[in-house]
């Protein structure tokens, strides 16, 4: 076999590698945490270098509109990240190797992941490495596979050696990482929930995305919402109730960044009232939504009692609302919103 085999062979092996452990790994988070795991089950920083690297790759329509899950952007490090960090996971995950055993396997396969991904050919010890870390996952997953009750798949075969590999195989390479931005230079927040390029407007002090007045955008009132959104309801349009509540989320988010005390919020009291919300929770991941409107709630009602910028800021920053609305964002693009 040539050298440029033996690196064929490494890539389609290193794809295989990396998308049977994130299949492994959201799996698992999802039984932990449920569909909205990004919140509750991921290390800090991690979902929005997840979201960033998802903006660049939507950015560049690699994907023909199809929705993609978060976890395909984590790169190997960053499942590390995630098993070092979820003591449960890390429990879970035990039947495949100890936590530690687990964490250096996939940082060890990461660095070769990184030196294919810079084109530097791999080495006849690094082609062995990567074929041994190959094969135990491979074992390891069909140990578990005989105990009853598994539903995890098994790991697709590998295509032969030699094989041209596919060119968008890495193409969730890890990203450079990058803080999370500061309040007053935030512009993801209710700019990312509209999915829109619109540019901020600075409201004292603190960067509040541009409202767009175009008519597809136009915000109903209260009435209108309710009324629209208990006909969905009557008529078991999920997606539209979801629509509705979409252009409600994005107005209170507004709402809570230009200090507006007065905003209401009908349509998430409509789905509250009536049972809606509690019904579909579960099945459509819709945790996200209770959180952000206790949060906007709250931030209202220290706005009323005399609360100022810098200490609207401050809970704002506590709560992690920059990452609430991009949960927000995550959820509604799931539903095709």
């Amino acid at each position: 076999m040539t050298a440029r085999d033996s690196n064929a062979e490494a890539y389609q092996v290193m794809a295989e590698i990396q998308v049977t452990v994130r299949r492994i790994v959201r799996r698992g988070l999802e039984k932990i945490a449920g569909k909205a795991w990004y919140i509750d089950g991921s290390p800090p920083g991690l979902f929005e270098r997840l979201v960033e690297r998802k903006e660049k790759e939507v950015a560049i329509d690699r994907f023909d509109d199809e929705y993609q899950e978060l976890i395909s952007f984590a790169s190997l490090d960053d499942l590390a990240e995630i098993v070092e960090y979820n003591e449960d996971l890390s429990k879970l995950l035990a039947v495949i190797a100890p936590k530690n055993t687990l964490v250096d396997r996939l940082r060890e396969i990461e660095a070769l992941r990184l030196k294919l991904a810079a084109t530097v050919p791999l080495d006849d010890s690094d082609i062995d490495n990567l074929l041994k870390h190959h094969q135990d996952i491979r074992e390891a997953l069909a140990r578990r596979l005989k105990k009853p009750g598994d539903v995890t798949p098994p790991a697709a075969p590998a295509p032969a050696a030699g094989t041209a590999a596919e060119p968008d195989a890495e193409k969730n390479a890890a990203a450079d990482e990058s803080p999370a931005d500061d309040f007053d230079t935030l512009v993801v927040d209710v700019d990312g929930l509209r999915a829109e390029n619109v540019e901020p407007t600075p409201d004292h002090g603190t960067v509040v995305a541009e409202v767009d007045l175009s008519a597809s955008n136009e915000q109903m009132n209260g009435s209108e919402e309710v009324v629209e959104v208990e006909r969905a309801m009557a008529s078991g349009d999920h997606v539209e109730v979801l629509r509705v509540l979409h252009h409600e989320v994005i107005s209170v988010a507004e709402a809570v960044y230009q200090r507006d005390v007065d905003r209401t919020h009908p349509v998430w009291e409509t789905l509250r009232a009536s049972g809606w919300y509690d019904r579909k929770k579960a099945d459509m991941a819709l945790a996200p939504l209770e959180l952000f409107y206790e949060v906007a709630e709250e931030a209202r009602d220290r706005q009323r009692s005399g609360a100022d910028l810098d200490e609207l800021k401050a809970y704002l920053a506590e709560t992690e609302f920059s990452n609430l609305l991009l949960s927000l964002r995550e959820m509604f693009m799931r539903h095709k919103l």
